[in-house]
């Protein structure tokens, strides 16, 4: 059992500090971050709408 729970540790630290060091070796610039915004507020605005005709269709 201890060293199951070392492994996951282990992974879970291997995680951090992997995710850590791609973020600021490879920042988004300007463009790309831009981007991701407008895909993101695009996928929002549509679960936005299913949820909206879901709620209409509960109602009728």
């Amino acid at each position: 059992m201890s060293n199951t729970s070392g492994f996951f540790k282990g992974m879970a630290t291997g995680l951090i500090v992997g995710a850590t060091t791609a973020i600021i070796l490879d920042p988004l610039n300007e463009r790309e971050r831009k981007k991701l915004a407008k895909k993101t507020e695009g996928v929002f605005k549509n679960i936005g709408s299913v949820i909206d005709t879901a709620v209409g269709m509960m109602r009728s």
